[in-house]
């Protein structure tokens, strides 16, 4: 029989799903492309015109007030009535001025009030109505405020822009002249040039925005608006030390309105071709596929079941290796539960022995020892000391013969309390420990002897047979965190060489390699407390040594913060 060459499918798949997708990216990105620069276009194009435009025909009325002042100051009549000490010919003077300039100011709206002064105090309102009393409040401000090019007042309930400027006769300077502006005939300005919403006009003064038909902008630098705004012309208004701001915010509905309907259009298109291709692929991939999902969702894994099968060829052969594999699955189950079953009774004989051994450190060479001390204190006549040995050494043994259970923290900081009383007497003044109980510890649990060896070690290995003969000093403490708990036992003994330390720390982090074995409560005992801690929790959970020769040694012992009798 002759085997039908069929092409994969999942190659069919792919090379389907790479074409369209490379056809919707062009498709949208030539759609996105061509509406954004026909909008920024026209937007540009807008803002141009129409900014220069406002800005033009603005600028001269500004520009009126700076030829103004030129005018003024540079008029000899003018010099002449800031030179007069006597205000009946300050009057005089001004009067031989003022048909000159009325001339100048009669068709500038923007010329509210023009007044004229000198260094004394003495001055002459060329245009305007404001009162004397008005007209002084304004030079005192301007003179107070050491005030040069621009001035923004409130005089008789109305708000003023001024245009300031000294007047010199030589290197002399003889007064000032004072050209205020009501704000009103500025916003009216702004209204007549403004007539598109989108448009945003700024009289700025030393660059500081002072009048602005966008409210937001009043206060801001009118550089910092330029720089952020999308689209923003600023202009500075001659020698003026005003300047004019135009920004347009596009907010054409029309625009969005015409990019919505075709994105939504394309949208359909898109979903018209996906239809398709999704008609196409569910016939001949995703109904069989789903039969097959639907098949293995509903095994349950019986003896001798299996998935029936598709009708399509190219998911039969998937669906018989299905079968296939839950067979030898099956199969592998039974072999691994019989080996894993071998494992863990291995396992708990290795617990078993490991707590047998420990038991022993403390009911063999350690009781004998303890005796022996009792002996010699009650032959010399220290029977109290002899009486706290026997009563500490009558609580351990019932400690340590009462199971492999777990109890609390604080019942083991208690025994670990008892046993540190015991090993003071056994060597009176060569060391003390320091154990630290706080509340936490009666609501955590732990394993029965964990800490017990590391504390022996300690004393015995750390600090007595470093021939430490006093001032040796063992600390004991616990530091609690939201998930886990730490143990940390420290001493100032002779401590470990690196090359000790290095050879432990490798010992402990192939713990689980062994056998079970203690030879005392020497570097060992690390490592059965080591492989107690894997067997409890996890080898996420152990133990960490730091030690210098000569300064001691820190064992930090980490488990997880199990609740009390949860």
């Amino acid at each position: 029989m002759i085997k039908k060459e069929r092409k994969p499918l999942i190659r069919e798949l792919t090379l389907t799903v790479l074409g369209l997708s490379a056809a919707m990216i062009f498709m949208w990105f030539l759609f996105y492309a061509v509406i954004n620069r026909v909008i920024m276009q026209r937007v540009m194009q807008s803002m141009e015109h129409v900014s220069r435009q406002i800005i033009s025909e603005m600028e001269k009325s500004f520009l009126n007030l700076e030829e103004v002042s030129f005018a003024i100051k540079h008029d000899e009549d003018v010099k002449a009535v800031l030179k007069q000490n006597d205000h009946s010919k300050l009057v005089e003077y001004a009067g031989k001025a003022e048909a000159r300039i009325g001339q100048l100011v009669q068709d500038n709206v923007f010329v509210n009030n023009l007044i004229v002064y000198n260094v004394t105090g003495d001055f002459y309102r060329f245009a305007g109505n404001l009162d004397n009393t008005s007209v002084k409040y304004v030079i005192q401000s301007v003179e107070r405020g050491g005030l040069k090019s621009q001035i923004r007042i409130k005089v008789e309930a109305r708000n003023y822009i001024g245009y300031v400027s000294d007047i010199y006769d030589g290197n002399e300077r003889k007064g000032a002249v004072v050209i205020l502006t009501e704000e009103e005939e500025v916003y009216r300005l702004f209204e007549q040039a403004g007539k598109d919403e989108n448009l945003r006009i700024a009289l700025a003064a030393d660059d500081r925005i002072i009048l602005s038909n966008y409210a937001d902008y009043i206060e801001k630098d009118a550089l910092t608006v330029e720089s952020e705004s999308g689209y923003c012309l600023y202009r500075k208004v001659g020698f003026t030390p005003f300047g004019l701001l135009v920004s347009y915010e596009d907010s054409n509905r029309y625009i969005r309105i015409i990019f919505f309907v075709a994105m939504l259009i394309m949208a359909l298109i898109l979903f018209a071709i996906l239809e398709v291709f999704l008609y196409f692929w569910r016939k001949k991939f995703f109904s069989p596929i789903q039969s097959v999902i639907t098949g293995v969702e509903g095994f349950d894994g019986g003896k001798g079941e299996q998935i029936p099968l598709t009708g399509m060829e190219h998911f039969d052969g998937l669906v018989r290796g299905i079968n296939d594999m839950v067979e030898r699955i099956e199969q592998k189950e039974k072999e691994v539960y019989e080996a894993s079953f071998s494992l863990q009774e291995a396992e708990l004989k290795k617990q078993k022995a490991l707590i047998v051994s420990l038991k022993k450190q403390i009911s063999a060479h350690f009781t004998v020892n303890i005796l022996n001390i009792i002996k010699a204190l009650s032959v010399s006549g220290e029977n109290e000391r002899a009486g706290l040995l026997c009563d500490g050494l009558s609580f351990l043994l019932r400690y340590a013969n009462a199971g492999d259970s777990f109890i609390s923290g604080m019942d083991e900081f208690f025994v670990l309390s008892k046993y540190a009383e015991i090993m003071e007497i056994r060597y009176p003044g060569r060391f003390t420990v320091d154990i630290d109980m706080v509340d936490e510890l009666e609501e955590i649990e732990l394993p029965r002897m964990l800490l017990q060896p590391i504390i022996e070690n300690s004393i015995v290995h750390g600090i007595i047979g470093g021939a430490t003969e006093s001032g040796g000093e063992v600390h004991l403490y616990s530091e609690m965190a939201d998930d886990k708990v730490r143990f940390v036992i420290e001493d100032n003994g002779c401590g470990m060489s690196a090359a000790e330390l290095e050879e432990l720390r490798e010992n402990i982090t192939t713990a689980d390699a062994g056998d079970v074995e203690v030879e005392g409560l020497s570097h060992v005992a690390l490592v059965n407390i080591e492989r107690r801690i894997h067997s409890y929790f996890g080898k996420e959970y152990g133990i960490t040594i730091e030690s210098e020769p000569g300064k001691g040694s820190k064992i930090t012992v980490e488990i997880p913060r199990c609740k009390r009798f949860a």
